[in-house]
């Protein structure tokens, strides 16, 4: 039985089968205070470094940070919300926590429309400007709860070169629909002729002036996924309990090695120690 929170932070952090139902709930129920928010953005901000969530005696990745993710929902807060978008800007191959991750995405902006979209659309801007290629496609998520102040800097990003997930944003945008899209839609449509770019904007385009009549509008995450954790994740047991954790690795890793924990070091210089 979880009797302090101190309990529950060793649980989750050391827990490398199942899931800690117990430990995850203690959390949730508390209330929101400095201490656990500063420990959600820590397990985000680290997520991914073996520093601190590798285990060396079992070889994989802890879980951890995706059970924080989870506690997270009960305590959503702006000073996390960096290391939260950060965790869509590594190419790891951890589906749960990115699913999770745009859960909450999905959350933050409702909660804060303003601050969180204003700040998620920064971030979109700057992975742009960087090209970069990584997954930051899925803090599109926070779109569906933009203000409607906000739709001109949204509109304004359509016009970015070297946006490695374009065609997905206007599809969120060809969801939601805001005052303004099927103009500036039009207005790009020239741009990419012959692209499949134009594939997509074609498509919205006539969705908004009722040619096509078989689309089905969609919906943030966020409102899809039933709202009790418990329901969700006990679907995904078996992921927990036939194998120690959503990363692993099986082979042997040799001291030149890059490190299985993705930090990029060599694994002498990382895990190894």
């Amino acid at each position: 039985m979880i009797k302090s929170t101190e309990q529950a932070y060793n649980t989750i952090d050391t827990k490398a089968q199942g899931i800690p139902y117990e430990a995850i709930d203690y959390l949730r129920n508390l209330d929101s205070n400095e201490a656990i928010i500063k420990k959600l953005k820590y397990a985000f901000e680290n997520a991914y470094k073996g520093e601190v969530y590798y285990s060396n005696e079992l070889r994989i990745m802890l879980p951890a940070p995706l059970w924080y993710a989870v506690v997270a929902e009960k305590h959503l807060h702006m000073d996390y919300a960096n290391e939260l978008l950060n965790l869509f800007s590594v190419e790891e191959d951890w589906d749960l926590l990115n699913e999770q991750a745009v859960y909450l995405v999905g959350l933050m902006a409702k909660k804060f429309p303003v601050e969180f979209v204003n700040r998620v659309l920064e971030y979109i801007e700057g992975n742009i400007d960087k090209e970069s290629k990584t997954p930051y496609i899925f803090s599109f998520e926070a779109l569906y709860s933009a203000t409607d102040d906000q739709f001109g800097r949204i509109f304004s990003i359509l016009d970015l070169e070297n946006f490695q997930w374009l065609d997905h944003y206007i599809r969120i945008l060809g969801d939601i629909q805001h005052e303004g899209t099927l103009e500036k839609f039009k207005e790009m449509l020239p741009k990419f002729e012959g692209k499949h770019t134009a594939v997509e904007l074609q498509y919205y385009i006539d969705v908004m002036e009722g040619r096509e009549l078989n689309f089905e509008k969609g919906v943030a995450f966020c409102e899809m996924r039933d709202a009790e954790w418990k329901n969700h994740y006990q679907q995904m047991e078996a992921v927990f309990s036939k194998s120690e954790a959503p990363i692993q690795t099986d082979k042997k890793v040799g001291r030149n090695d890059p490190c299985p924990c993705g930090s990029g070091k060599k694994f002498k210089n990382c895990c190894m120690n």
